[in-house]
């Protein structure tokens, strides 16, 4: 698709997503019905690769459709926004881990929390071993993924590393404790993970993006 397809995809969603700007709000999530609106539209996949058939959009474009969105739902806008440079953030990682993602499902949506000190990792063979809690993960009941930030330690005379980890749902838990007065649709809740392994390719060094 092109950016002007999917710029008029967008706009006619907006009555929809307007509709169910209340119900997006007493559920504390995303409305099934949302998502799929979303999926069959290509609209998460703006940053995504052309390799995998993403519109690989300009970068601003996360912006200027995040505030198209917010006209109707802030939470749906907010999560939107997420889903969306999620994508393109997973670009970054080594390609092993984007085709264990993108090869199973390139509709496939990633949670993150980056409070880097939630999260402290030990470095062991071959990965990491990563535990913690972390606060403000943003869409994370339909996330198969989640991208956490923590402080990475290499050896025991040297400070610690920031890096992200890519982590599958069934590594962590999802602690329902979000009961926001705004943007309570957003489904912004703690997860937790302990003891668990990650390895190397599914990491990222902040450093390497620079």
């Amino acid at each position: 698709l092109t950016g002007t397809d999917l710029w008029q995809k967008a706009e006619a969603l907006l009555p929809k997503l307007k509709e169910r700007a209340p119900k997006c709000e007493q559920l504390r999530r995303l409305p099934d019905e949302t998502l799929r609106d979303f999926h069959d539209a290509q609209l998460f996949r703006i940053h995504q690769p052309k390799r995998v058939g993403g519109a690989e959009l300009e970068f601003a474009a996360v912006v200027t459709y995040g505030a198209l969105f917010a006209r109707a739902c802030a939470s749906t806008s907010w999560n939107w926004v997420n889903f969306a440079a999620h994508h393109m953030m997973l670009g970054m990682f080594p390609a092993k881990v984007q085709d264990e993602v993108w090869n199973v499902s390139r509709d496939a949506l990633i949670a993150s929390s980056f409070v880097f000190p939630a999260g402290k990792a030990k470095k062991v063979q071959d990965g990491y071993v990563v535990s913690g809690r972390w606060p403000f993960s943003s869409g994370v009941h339909p996330s198969e993924w989640n991208m956490l930030a923590g402080l990475a330690y290499l050896d025991d005379n040297a400070p610690p590393e920031q890096r992200v980890f890519m982590l599958h749902k069934s590594q962590y838990k999802v602690i329902d404790n979000w009961h926001a007065g705004g943007l309570r649709g957003t489904g912004s809740m703690d997860v937790e993970a302990k003891e668990q392994f990650v390895p190397e390719h599914r990491t990222l060094a902040v450093a390497d993006t620079k």
